[in-house]
């Protein structure tokens, strides 16, 4: 098959263009040429963010599918009804398992779990972006299929309560200064390697029964957030202070945090992967959280330039911890 891919580059689209070329599958990235690419790909320079390149881009093209990995908000996913209406047999929505209502009445969730998430704008848009596609495929038959990952990390990403992106949680580990994890540290949270991520989502591009359906595709571990940050520790070969912090105090000394705490991190969450299971059958989540955070550490140490400390981050981290352990200690 022949796939576009906007984006493509990134921390889940990476290895799922691995694992789609791996099965034999022509790959075009549509993206800005900031990352290199995987070998054996496309791809068509264009900055999707402005108005007419992506349609530009197009021009003469059509594809078995499209998958759109950075859409975030709904006009973005309108463009794409306009532009791939009629030029592909399947368009693949990337969205986000943060979308279920919170607070969650049962602990496991299926994909038919209402969903609502008032605290996150980022939850909220990837709703809006469902919906719109939703419409289009009950008006028009717009051929979309919903996927929903949670939180999914690759080599370059080290999972804490203040983010993935950075370094700065493990320098602060490598330094032995403490560590702030968010509430009591006990909620259940399921991790995902891309690597596994992309094995199952490659059987989902082509597939016309999956059509109009949405899917999570998760591992099957949950860890409390504790042990998110001890598995860290080992990785990095470090004891590790943890200092729980409660969601009203970071509600007003870290509040750019907050939404994703309260929105998302905060809820013990199991999901039921039973869906994605019946069309990717023997392709189960093999990478523990424990060996895909060593592989983490190992790929960092080997890439010391991606080490990037985030110095606003550190600081915030700094002050967030010495002023809630002062009201520990003033509190009667």
């Amino acid at each position: 098959m022949k796939i576009a891919m906007i984006g493509g580059t990134g921390n889940i689209s990476t290895a799922c263009t691995r694992e789609l070329i791996n099965g034999g599958h022509e790959i075009v990235h549509f993206n800005r040429g900031h990352k290199p690419s995987v070998v054996n790909v496309e791809t068509i320079l264009c900055n999707t963010e402005k108005p007419g390149e992506l349609e530009k881009a197009m021009e003469g093209r059509t594809f078995d599918t499209v998958i759109n990995f950075i859409a975030y908000r709904p006009e973005q996913v309108e463009r794409d009804i306009q532009i791939f209406s009629g030029r592909t047999a399947q368009y693949i929505f990337i969205s986000s398992a943060s979308v279920y209502r919170k607070p969650l009445k049962n602990l496991t969730v299926t994909e038919s779990t209402p969903r609502g998430n008032p605290w996150w704008e980022y939850s909220a848009l990837k709703m809006k972006c469902e919906d719109a596609l939703t419409r289009a495929w009950q008006d028009t038959g717009f051929p979309v299929t919903i996927v929903r990952p949670s939180h999914t990390y690759s080599e370059r990403w080290l999972i804490s309560s203040f983010g993935a992106k950075d370094f700065t949680v493990a320098d602060r580990i490598l330094k032995g200064k403490p560590v702030a994890v968010h509430g009591d540290g006990q909620s259940l949270w399921t991790l995902t390697h891309a690597d596994d991520f992309a094995a199952r989502f490659a059987c989902l591009p082509g597939n016309l029964q999956t059509i109009g359906e949405a899917y999570h595709i998760t591992s099957g571990e949950s860890l409390t957030w504790d042990m998110i940050h001890q598995h860290l520790a080992y990785a990095l070969g470090r004891e590790i202070e943890i200092v729980h912090v409660p969601l009203e105090y970071l509600r007003i000394h870290a509040p750019e945090f907050y939404p994703g705490f309260q929105g998302d991190k905060a809820w013990s969450v199991i999901f039921d992967n039973s869906k994605i299971e019946s069309i990717a059958p023997g392709r189960t989540p093999r990478i523990s959280y424990s060996e895909g955070v060593r592989r983490s550490v190992a790929w960092l140490n080997a890439n010391p330039e991606a080490k990037i400390v985030d110095t606003e981050k550190n600081l915030l981290l700094d002050r967030l911890i010495e002023s809630y352990r002062s009201k520990l200690i003033t509190s009667p």
